[in-house]
């Protein structure tokens, strides 16, 4: 496996021509050329649509760049973690938070995480799927579901939480309690919705049904001044959320709806690549946010199912090593994937 042929073919993916990534990564067009050709000859496969207007990745090019990301990322990280061995976390972390979560309370564990490491600097990027971007786009991914995506991944449990139907008093006396589902026609039903996704409601038996919305939004701390002001029925979150701060505005005080019919539960998980847990950044992150779950909802025996396996910041060297097996596997069942992309060449 070359790095510098893999880094070339991303190159040339990412700019969409050979002269255009020449000039991004400030190397001659032929120096692209040659390792792109070297990548092609090595896998036996075609990894480039070539044409006057530019490069488009052909499938087999589409799966080795996905791969390839994986594996120069993860390989900068053991450098890095080569390099600071023993030190105390600093550089930047770069956190994923779903636009499912109140990230207006999740800045609270920022801003302790920023006193006790002064050093360390907090990227945090709110989206719709924090999954989707592990890796190129951010480092530890804190999501709602149960899902974890496919490959080396270190996957915890940080709590438990519900979703119910939650409304204002004044909304209720405004319109009334609904009593049933089907009475959910005749309120105002507010929803949290991400680009492209139906509208529907789950049931605690596991259901579904849909609604029609008369407002919706994908920003959830938005959505729940919505219904504080008491203009809809909206699915939120039920977090035991700390007393506010003093300079808080008080939040209105939401009445559960149907409360044990209409809603579900689910887990906060943060996702890290296995590759990245020993590094101190990671670690001593993941032990910020530990921490703050835990405040926010008292679990027994949660130390058994959260992060107390984990390394501490002043014992990285067998993490280091463990990280190292972990890309060398990474690297060898690439490897076997470049095979296979050979084998399905030779038998079409």
């Amino acid at each position: 496996m070359d790095f510098e042929e893999t880094r070339a073919l991303l190159a040339v993916i990412d700019s969409g021509s050979f002269k255009a990534a020449a000039s991004a990564v400030k190397q001659p067009r032929a120096t692209l050329r040659r390792r792109v050709d070297a990548l092609e000859a090595r896998t036996g496969v075609a990894l480039l649509e070539r044409s006057r207007s530019g490069v488009i990745p052909t499938r087999a090019g589409e799966l080795l760049a996905s791969q390839g990301r994986t594996m120069l990322r993860e390989t900068q990280v053991l450098l890095d973690a080569l390099r600071n061995l023993g030190d105390a976390p600093s550089g930047e972390v770069r956190v994923g938070i779903s636009a499912r979560l109140p990230a207006h309370q999740l800045t609270r564990s920022f801003g302790l995480f920023q006193a006790k490491f002064p050093a360390l600097r907090v990227h945090v990027r709110v989206s719709d799927d924090p999954l989707a971007e592990l890796i190129e786009h951010v480092d530890i991914a804190i999501h709602a579901g149960r899902t974890t995506p496919p490959g080396n991944w270190h996957s915890r449990t940080l709590m438990c939480m519900t979703e119910r139907l939650e409304a204002s008093p004044a909304y209720l006396q405004r319109h009334g309690v609904p009593r049933s589902i089907a009475e959910l026609e005749h309120h105002l039903l507010l929803g949290w919705q991400s680009p492209g996704a139906p509208s529907c409601w789950p049931t605690f038996e596991g259901g579904s049904f849909e609604i029609e919305p008369r407002l919706t939004t994908n920003d959830l701390n938005l959505l729940r001044q919505f219904v504080g002001l008491g203009l809809g029925i909206a699915l939120l979150p039920d977090f035991a959320l700390p007393h506010a701060m003093p300079e808080d505005e008080p939040l209105t005080e939401l009445i559960p709806v149907l409360d044990g019919l209409v809603g579900c539960r689910h887990e906060l998980r943060v996702v890290v690549p296995e590759a990245m847990v020993e590094i101190p950044n990671i670690r001593a992150t993941l032990s910020q946010l530990e921490r703050f779950a835990a405040g926010l909802r008292p679990q027994p025996n949660a130390g058994a199912s959260n992060m107390s396996s984990l390394p501490t910041v002043d014992q990285p060297t067998d993490g280091v090593c463990k990280r190292a097996r972990s890309l060398a596997r990474a690297e060898s069942s690439f490897g076997s994937g470049l095979q296979g992309l050979h084998a399905r060449a030779e038998l079409s």
